[in-house]
């Protein structure tokens, strides 16, 4: 539901921008460009990224307003503007740049800015409301740093170190192969000869948004957010765009004046860009593409692959992988059982917590509560596994909670195990498998032992209860993945 208000205003609201310099048609194509060719298409379809998809909204509402008043002033729009950006500096420094939209838009001489402060000193208590809740916004967010940590609008990792300063993290942003803007949205390059061109047709905005873009990103970059690699074709920078597509746009008109030539060669240009940002965004939905694991040769294998094999799934960074990615093709692998209890007979040491009444299937289930927190746990030495690495496991069970499992929590662990410690720890929350009260599903979690460790250790695997009613467990399976060559 939030994505979708979200979507709908950045969409009405940009459509309205837009068409105040461009002409329908025009206005169509850059939308479709935004809508296909970004980012936005996954945080909009896949609600994938919902910080983003609300951060999106707020810039266009800048924009929108800030535009507005500029045209006629007005108590609702600066009410809004105000908010927004307080908003937006509030959730993430790089916010700070919405504040230059206000403050430069229309201006670039000495002629515009007189105006400008004449247009200031004509509606004083409006221009103090605006910069009082931006304000308002960046002081709490000095005070309140880590405010949104385990809310809808914590994306991002929490740091206390909120800001570096020379933006050292610029080249990461742009070009890292895990998440970079350039490589996985190539679509925003379009905006470099957009923004000659919104010079030389209208430099009343070519300067506020060329500064508003070159700052953002700068801000950014300054962010230790974005080395972390989790946020795929670099989501945190979404909100650009509600300033990027204007100089886009007005590429996109400049194509459609053009003759024959240029419309034919830089609608195929247009159509490739597009084409392989949804390309990489399939790959990315289908565990193709992981911004966690994937290496310069991985990439390069992959590129416009549609299957990649177990060799190729080799060239990712093993210890940060996501193990269900590497195991997504099944037909790589000889799976086998190599364990399955379903409960029909009394476990030794778990009298009195096999339940006969609500069962999966068979005779018997068990049940976890405040007094048995583990499923009995399928212990495997590593000297009886077969000898051919990487290793892939998958433990498997169906569940029930006579309450919402959120809370009644429970994860599925693997790990291993060396001289009683764990290590290479692995636990997958049941929560996040969606699944429904009373009702029995199915819940999984896949694991990969890259190399062969040390013989002598154990491979562990259970589920582990953490609430406080009871739930039950049933049929729990081991399956063992061993590669095909």
């Amino acid at each position: 539901m939030i994505v979708a208000v979200s979507t709908l205003v950045t969409l009405v609201g940009l459509w309205i921008v837009l068409r105040k310099y461009l002409t329908a048609g025009t206005t169509v194509v850059t939308l479709l460009l935004l809508m296909l060719g970004t980012n936005f298409f996954l945080m909009s379809v896949y609600s994938g990224a919902i910080q983003a998809s609300i951060l999106l909204a707020l810039m266009v509402l800048v924009v929108w307003m800030t535009r507005r008043w500029h045209e006629k002033p007005g108590w609702a729009e600066a009410i809004i503007a105000g908010l927004a950006m307080g908003c937006l500096i509030f959730i993430k420094p790089a916010g700070f740049a919405s504040i230059l939209l206000f403050f430069f838009w229309g201006a670039y001489n000495k002629e515009t800015f007189n105006k400008k402060w004449h247009l200031f000193k004509d509606n004083p208590e409006q221009v103090i409301l605006i910069f009082s809740l931006f304000f308002t916004g960046l002081l709490l967010r000095m005070i309140f740093p880590q405010a949104f940590e385990g809310t809808l609008l914590s994306d991002y990792v929490q740091y206390k170190r909120a800001f570096y300063f020379l933006a050292p993290n610029l080249w990461m942003v742009l070009f890292s192969i895990k998440n970079g803007w350039l490589i996985y949205t190539p679509l925003v390059l379009i905006s470099i000869p957009g923004f000659y061109l919104l010079a030389e047709r209208n430099k009343r905005i070519f300067y506020v948004t060329f500064l508003f873009s070159l700052t953002f990103i700068l801000f950014l970059a300054s962010s230790p957010d974005v080395t972390t690699p989790d946020n795929y074709s670099q989501s945190r920078m979404t909100e650009i765009f509600a300033v990027l597509f204007i100089p886009i746009g007005y590429f996109v008109s400049w194509v459609q004046e053009g003759r024959w030539l240029r419309k034919t060669a830089f609608g195929l240009i247009l159509t490739a860009l597009v084409g392989l940002n949804l390309f990489q965004t399939w790959q990315y939905q289908t565990k193709i593409l992981n911004p966690s694991v994937t290496t310069p040769e991985y990439y390069r294998a992959a590129f416009l692959k549609t299957h990649v094999s177990m060799e190729t799934r080799m060239l990712q960074e093993f210890y940060t992988m996501d193990m269900s990615s590497y195991l997504t093709d099944e037909s790589d692998y000889k799976i086998s059982t190599i364990a399955f209890r379903d409960f029909e007979n009394d476990p030794s040491g778990f009298k009195g917590h096999i339940e006969d009444k609500i069962v999966y299937r068979g005779k018997g289930a068990i049940r976890l509560d405040t007094s048995l927190r583990f499923t009995p746990t399928v212990s495997t030495p590593i000297s009886k596994l077969p000898s051919t690495y990487p290793l892939g496991f998958r433990l498997s069970a169906v569940v029930y909670s006579e309450t919402e499992f959120r809370d009644n929590p429970a994860s599925l662990v693997i790990t291993l195990m060396h001289k009683g410690q764990p290590y290479r720890y692995k636990a997958r929350p049941v929560v996040e498998m969606h699944p429904e009260k009373g009702k029995w599903n199915y819940v999984s979690l896949e694991y990969v032992i890259p190399r062969q460790p040390d013989p002598a250790e154990e491979l562990s695997l259970y589920v582990w209860y953490t609430g406080k009613t009871a739930m039950y467990v049933d049929d729990v399976k081991v399956e063992i993945f061993e590669p095909k060559k």
